[in-house]
């Protein structure tokens, strides 16, 4: 039997349903196939006892999670893609506008600890922060990394896994879902951006994430190539990685994920206005690239 694009012509209502039901079916069995893993492996004690300081605890927790999350965003929005036909537009990007990305993340980090700053200092009702979840103690632990294959590893937790599967769903699905709906795609990236900082349900970094999912969006939509985002998130995730690393790691500034000082507002006025110029470079060259495929 044919499934590729058996649902294509059903209701809108319908597909969306659809992609719920797969997300729901989806996420069980991968956390059912990770528990079972842990259990063959004879791990299933360990994460008994709630232990940050356990290494072993904390590589099951990473195992867990890197299960759950392919199983809630990638599988899903891939196996929905292949029964209805939806283009989630993986288009080639050239060397130039990669390489103008890469620059793009390096430089807004600055920035984006500014707003962080600004961020925590906002006090959200009580009943809002009820639903907060800090989680900055077990990304801590996930970034206590002795050797290599440690670094590999939690750069595929935190860096690839999470890039593809949050782009998949927000601009490859979402974003432009809501610029059909609405016919406006400024609002789309808008309101995915929210939806995107807001699921995170940690509401000190709600600002910078909602920034960063503007960028992610627009990076979409100007380049028409999910790899964009998905090379953009990918990059801002593993910059903090890699520097948590103790070959490269910083101590203290904004690229330090675990500094508490404070972030220089110079600096910050220095990172957007460069984040800018590369932004308006970019634009260019995706504007030039698509009127000499036109031409």
């Amino acid at each position: 039997m044919q499934l590729k694009g058996i649902f294509t012509n059903k209701p809108s209502s319908f597909r969306v349903v659809l992609l719920l039901f797969i997300m729901l079916i989806s996420v069980m069995i991968h956390t059912a196939i990770a528990s079972r893993l842990i259990s063959i492996f004879g791990y299933n004690d360990t994460l008994m006892i709630y232990d940050l300081t356990n290494q072993v605890y904390v590589n099951c927790l990473k195992f867990m999670q890197l299960f759950s999350a392919i199983g809630l965003f990638i599988t899903p929005i891939l196996l929905f893609s292949y029964l209805t036909n939806y283009n989630l537009k993986f288009q080639n990007i050239n060397r130039q506008n990669i390489m103008l990305v890469v620059a793009i993340m390096f430089l807004i980090v600055p920035f984006i600890e500014l707003l962080l700053q600004w961020n925590i200092m906002i006090n959200f009702p009580e009943w809002l922060m009820q639903f907060n979840i800090d989680s900055d103690e077990l990304i801590t632990a996930f970034l206590q990394m002795d050797t290599i294959g440690d670094l590999l590893y939690t750069l595929l937790i935190i860096a690839v896994v999470p890039a593809i599967g949050e782009e998949l769903l927000f601009r490859g699905y979402l974003q432009q879902k809501l610029g059909c709906v609405l016919n406006n795609k400024h609002i789309a990236i808008v309101l995915t951006a929210f939806f995107f900082s807001a699921i995170h349900l940690h509401f000190n970094g709600l600002i910078p994430r909602f920034v960063l999912g503007v960028l992610l969006g627009y990076l979409f939509y100007w380049s028409h190539s999910l790899w964009m985002p998905i090379l953009a998130h990918f990059l801002n995730n593993a910059q903090a990685v890699i520097f948590s690393y103790s070959i490269f790691k910083i101590e203290d500034g904004p690229y330090s994920l675990l500094s508490e000082s404070k972030v220089d507002p110079s600096m910050a006025i220095f990172s957007l206005a460069s984040v800018i110029l590369l932004l308006y470079i970019l634009y260019q060259n995706i504007k030039i690239k698509k009127a000499d495929a036109i031409g």
